[in-house]
């Protein structure tokens, strides 16, 4: 079989998840962000010999670890951090201490969790319901059922939470009661790559990510639709070809947006005029992380690369990286730090991409890293849950 064989077989594997693309009987389990291209594992490069990260403090989830497509990320929320486990336990842990806060037994398995804003922490049920909980303490403010699967981690603003649906549906709920506010019904290609890109909510502001390769603005109250913007590559001879998901959240920054497409560029757009001020032909799933001079991307590759958030150059490109099966990345303390399915953290130089430090640190692969500046979040494949922070 040649390359442009295998490479269409594995992009209609990721799309479908199922059984027939393996000699399983069963389909794969699978978790949010681990799709990327099956090489052969490139050596690492050997590190400074400085241990710089340290686990602040380290915690296992109750219930089993994530079993089914999923998209589990925790979330800073004032002194503490919010975390859910797939059997639908909810934990507010805090940074300084460790210690649990509150913690919530839903009785409903989560599979999209957390999102927060306002007051809230929003996750997303397996059989479609969403919960909202008060983030300071764990009480449940309402459970709404939209009567859809929900396909992405809910967005929260003080007004609204917005959610999505594998069929292409946004729906707006008000963040008092959960009561509908609102829905849309977006175009949905034939063949989409499974889950979709959480929200971007800032105040009225709503950016989404849509499985047809564009970005969608709008009001997050209203539901009024603003502008679209293509990120994802035009055309394509098949519907294999024309993937082109915006499975990466949007990231907002001031009047700027940065959005990126699978098979498509990472773009910069002036919110203002609508125009786009760069665009790089470069393909990504994961989040991405903003810098004070770069905005770093994984590839569908594995690669880790930093792009001039003035120009969108490539200032520099790890390809150390690739079939290690990389997280996305975070900008923490002076470094950036992605993880890896061995459970390894790295550390880089944010403007040189040299790497600093790597730890095999957990027994999981790294699913999710959150950052508020002086602290990072580890969420892995065995529910482990741990605060990390750089040795100064």
């Amino acid at each position: 079989m040649n390359q442009s064989k295998i490479a269409k077989v594995s992009l209609l594997c990721a799309a479908f998840l199922i059984s027939a693309c393996s000699s399983d009987k069963v389909p794969k389990p699978t978790v949010w962000g681990r799709f990327q291209e099956p090489f052969k594992p490139v050596e690492l490069s050997s590190d400074s010999g400085i241990d710089e990260m340290h686990i602040f403090w380290q915690r296992k989830l109750p219930g089993d670890s994530p079993r089914q497509y999923a998209q589990l990320v925790p979330a800073f929320f004032g002194d503490g951090v919010i975390a859910a486990s797939p059997a639908g336990n909810i934990r507010k842990i805090g940074l300084a201490s460790g210690r649990i806060e509150w913690t919530v037994d839903l009785d409903s398995s989560i599979s999209f969790a957390v999102g927060v804003g306002g007051s809230l922490a929003v996750v997303g049920h397996v059989n479609g319901d969403v919960t909202a909980l008060n983030a300071d303490n764990g009480e449940v403010v309402w459970t709404s059922n939209v009567r859809y699967q929900i396909s992405a981690i809910p967005a929260a603003s003080l007004d609204a939470v917005v959610i999505r649906t594998p069929d292409g549906r946004i729906v707006g709920l008000d963040a008092d009661d959960g009561k509908q506010l609102w829905a849309l019904e977006t175009e949905r290609p034939g063949l989409t790559m499974q889950g979709d890109s959480q929200p971007t909510l800032e105040q009225d502001l709503m950016l989404i990510g849509l499985g047809n390769g564009k970005l969608l603005i709008g009001n997050s109250i209203t539901g009024r639709l603003g502008w679209e913007v293509d990120i994802g590559i035009i055309g394509g001879r098949n519907d294999i070809e024309r993937i082109n998901d915006v499975d990466s959240p949007p990231i907002l920054n001031g009047t700027t947006a940065y959005a990126a497409a699978f098979r498509g560029y990472v773009k910069s757009i002036n919110l203002n005029t609508t125009e786009t001020i760069w665009e790089t032909r470069y393909s990504s799933r994961l989040p991405m992380a903003l810098g004070k001079e770069n905005l770093y991307v994984v590839s569908d590759l594995g690669e880790l690369a930093a792009l001039d958030i003035e120009t969108g150059k490539i200032a520099w490109k790890q390809q150390m990286f690739r079939g290690h099966g990389m997280s996305p990345p975070v900008v923490l303390d002076g470094r950036v730090v992605v993880g890896d399915s061995k459970g390894r953290l790295h550390s880089l130089d944010p403007l040189s991409g040299q790497l600093i430090d790597t730890q095999e640190l957990f027994s999981g692969a790294v699913l999710a890293i959150v950052e508020n500046g002086q602290s990072a979040a580890v969420y892995t494949s065995q529910n482990e849950l741990a605060l990390i922070r750089i040795r100064n």
